[in-house]
């Protein structure tokens, strides 16, 4: 959980930075004959240098200027979706200590894609299936997610995720005296998602992942739960 945390304080603190750091040099210029012209100032001693997003050079001389305001610039090739379909697929460890019954490490690795619909800016719900390979079990995870975005300005949107659902065993069982069974399953945490044409762009995330799973034997259950971090990467549209 201080992992996690330190992981949200890194995602805050980079998309603040970032944001501040776009406002210190984006601005929007106002002519007195009612021009506007956004971009990128380069120069403000005695003349305006700007450059816009295509990078085309404006000069305009202070007398011809009205106004100037710092301005986040929005990317014309980025189109940033309210409403609709959308896809996620998204790949990453899953990591934590916790050993299983047989004192074996159970490193993972997950692998999901999630199609849904978005309804507004804070809530996208969509039907997720995927694979978790642990060392020792292998696990079909059928869920429901939920998604949310913090804001709808930029490139970079950080979002939190929350899903729950569960998970199918699968593992190849080699011993006719043990059968293994899947149970419930849940996940939750934030990232950004990097915008690189239209709605589609790169996602990267982290948060917490639980898998419930049993091993019964001789008539006897024991159940076994496996509590990760869980390290994504991806792609959406």
């Amino acid at each position: 959980m201080k992992l996690l945390f330190t992981l949200l304080i890194f995602f805050i603190t980079g998309w603040t930075s970032i944001a501040v750091g776009q406002q210190a040099r984006e601005v929007s210029l106002h002519l007195k004959n009612g021009s506007l012209i956004r971009g990128r100032l380069l120069e403000a001693d005695g003349a305006y240098r700007l450059e816009t997003y295509d990078k085309s050079i404006w000069v305009f001389k202070e007398e011809e200027v009205d106004t100037l305001i710092a301005e986040k610039l929005a990317n014309p090739n980025i189109r940033y979706k309210h409403k609709g379909f959308l896809h996620y697929t998204e790949l990453g460890p899953l990591a934590m200590s916790n050993r299983a019954s047989n004192g074996v490490t159970t490193s993972a690795f997950s692998f999901q894609t999630t199609n849904g619909y978005k309804f507004n800016q804070w809530v996208y719900t969509g039907l997720g299936i995927g694979a978790d390979l642990y060392a020792v079990q292998t696990f079909v995870p059928v869920v429901l997610s939920i998604r949310g975005d913090f804001t709808d300005k930029g490139s970079k949107i950080p979002f939190y995720f929350l899903e729950g659902g569960y998970g199918f065993n699968a593992t190849s069982n080699d011993v006719d005296s043990v059968r293994f069974g899947g149970g419930a399953t849940f996940s939750a945490g934030v990232g950004m998602k990097i915008y690189f044409s239209g709605n589609t762009g790169f996602t990267i995330a982290a948060g917490y992942r639980f898998q419930r799973s049993s091993a019964t034997q001789d008539g006897l259950e024991n159940l076994e739960d496996f509590n990760r971090l869980t390290l994504r990467a991806g792609f959406s549209f």
